[in-house]
């Protein structure tokens, strides 16, 4: 059980879109005995691989409206990081007993914005928003509201000024300020700083287009200043479009070129390298050089660690399935009069000696799906 705690081109590349699966069994959790690390770093590595969740133990129950409409709005369907989380919504919506559907916002405000209208004019009862803040689709957001949809959070947060949402999604108790997110940020600190001996040399990409890229940027900065051994050498913006055509790559090619001395690439999340990153890094060939670490556990990322692809190191996993589930939690909790509980998604960086499973995706510490319908009366 994972222990709560508080969060405290050089030339032409061919870039390709990486997606490997793998089905080898995974190597036993042992560090690297040719390895020798400061005790410092191997307790910043220690705490990466402990991460931080909960058992949702103290999980009240409720009770399920029923026959409500639930559509889910998926940031962006070519994106694992946004269509794995939108369709474990869908999943525990179901299992609720709701008719559930997702909307694609394709990775920009314009789509955001179509999809939550497109909710709207569906009858939407209640509408979750997958991997953006309100603020990237605040006009569409407040009609919704002014609707009479229950908007739930989906893992961004309520930056509208008035807030719109009727609810974010909570994760533990005691989380920092910047909740999960600035977790992921200090897991992929502690876990450069351990591989690296306590002698950082970082490149981050920072995903501009929600409030969440920068969060995670600045929280790796503030726990690499407070181990103290280590230094960014270059931040790179990056925003959903460039995402979306991958246009971005060339920036992150370009500034390994011009900082060859960098010995770690922090990425904020997984789809980056699925889609190509990994690619890139390798076929420029620094793959052997960098301990590339990203966010979010997608299920490509876990697949490609397994199989030993190149460009690849770890990630910093989430429990995405269980946080859906919990955006639905939240959701019937707010329509039954409760205040939104606790969700506790489970934390960790998996690399190929730690916490990576034997097959398929990171799923968490825990049956969270039997303890949800346990509350729910299901």
């Amino acid at each position: 059980m994972i222990k709560a705690k508080a969060a405290a081109s050089a030339s032409m590349l061919v870039l390709a879109a990486l997606i490997l699966s793998g089905c080898s069994e995974a190597p036993e959790e042992t560090d690297d005995p040719t390895t020798e690390v400061s005790a410092e770093a191997q307790e910043a590595l220690d705490r990466a691989y402990e991460g931080v969740g909960s058992d949702l133990s103290d999980l009240a129950s409720t009770t399920v409206p029923e026959g409500l409409d639930l559509y889910v709005m998926s940031c962006g369907e070519q994106l694992a990081t946004c269509a794995k989380p939108a369709a474990a919504v869908v999943e525990a919506g179901e299992a609720a007993g709701w008719s559930a559907q997702i909307v694609d916002g394709k990775l920009s405000p314009e789509g955001f914005a179509t999809a939550i209208r497109q909710a709207i004019a569906g009858g939407a009862d209640v509408l979750v928003p997958i991997g953006i803040s309100c603020g990237a689709a605040a006009a569409a957001f407040q009609e919704a509201a002014d609707a009479g949809v229950t908007i739930i959070g989906g893992g961004g947060v309520d930056d509208c000024d008035p807030k719109v949402w009727d609810s974010e999604r909570l994760w533990l108790s005691d989380a920092g300020e910047f909740g999960f997110f600035g977790v992921f940020g200090e897991l992929m600190a502690d876990y450069a700083y351990g591989k690296n001996d306590g002698e950082v040399k970082a490149i981050v990409i920072n995903s501009t287009t929600n409030a969440w890229g920068p969060w995670i940027t600045e929280s790796f900065e503030s726990q690499l200043d407070e181990l103290g051994g280590g230094e960014v050498l270059e931040v790179i913006d990056v925003s959903d479009p460039e995402t979306a055509d991958n246009s971005y790559l060339q920036k992150v090619t370009s500034s390994l070129l011009a900082n060859p001395e960098a010995n770690a690439l922090i990425v904020p999340t997984d789809s980056y390298l699925e889609t190509g990153l990994a690619a890139a890094v390798d076929q420029a060939g620094f793959a052997d050089q960098l301990t590339v670490i990203g966010a979010f556990g997608g299920d490509g990322a876990i697949d490609m660690i397994r199989s030993g692809q190149p460009g690849i190191d770890a990630t910093v996993a989430m429990a995405t399935t269980w946080e859906g589930w919990g955006s639905v939690d939240t959701a019937i909790r707010i329509l039954d009069g409760q205040d939104p509980a606790y969700i506790g998604q489970s934390v960790q960086v998996v690399d190929a000696g730690h916490n990576l499973p034997e097959s398929g995706g990171y799923d968490g510490s825990i049956d969270f799906r039997a303890e949800f319908l346990e509350a729910w009366g299901k």
